[in-house]
This record gives C-alpha cells, sequence and structure tokens, in this order.
C-alpha cells in the first residue's frame, strides 16, 4: 500500500516538474507586465481598455451566435414533438 502511495506521489511530481518553465514564463511575463504598469501606467490602462473591449466584442459575438442555433433548436423541437404526437393520435 505504501508503494503505491510513493508512486502516485513520484508520478505527480515528475510532471509537474517536467512544466516549471511554464510557471517561470507566466512568472516573468507578469513582472515584465508590472513594470510596464508602472513605468508608463497611462498607456498600460489603454491597452488594458482596448483588450477589455476586444474581449466583450468576441463574448457578444457568441452570443448572437448561440441565439441564432437555440432559435433553430427550438423550432426544430417543436416540428419534431408534432410529428411523433401525429403518429400517435
Amino acid at each position: 500500500m505504501n508503494f503505491f502511495m510513493i508512486n502516485i506521489f513520484d508520478n505527480y511530481v515528475k510532471k509537474v516538474s517536467s512544466n516549471w518553465w511554464i510557471v517561470f514564463v507566466t512568472g516573468l511575463v507578469a513582472v515584465l507586465l508590472g513594470l510596464s504598469f508602472i513605468i508608463w501606467p497611462l498607456e498600460a490602462v489603454k491597452v488594458l481598455v482596448y483588450f477589455i473591449g476586444f474581449i466583450i466584442i468576441i463574448i457578444g459575438l457568441g452570443y448572437i451566435k448561440n441565439s441564432f442555433k437555440i432559435k433553430r433548436a427550438t423550432n426544430n423541437y417543436e416540428r419534431i414533438k408534432e410529428d411523433v404526437k401525429s403518429k400517435f393520435d
């Protein structure tokens, strides 16, 4: 039983430690982003606002696309329901 637990921890440590560079790069990007906010605060805020606006537009377009899919699914469901009802009447 103890050997089994050690294998689980060994596999976890190997998997996590093999991805150390992702954590390093994320930290490096965070430090650079923080420095850019300190050095150029107005430009950094402007870029952040543009980024948020872009993301909101993408989300809105996704909602519009999904609304048409939902409407089509509702129409298809109503048609199938009527077909099934007509077969049992």
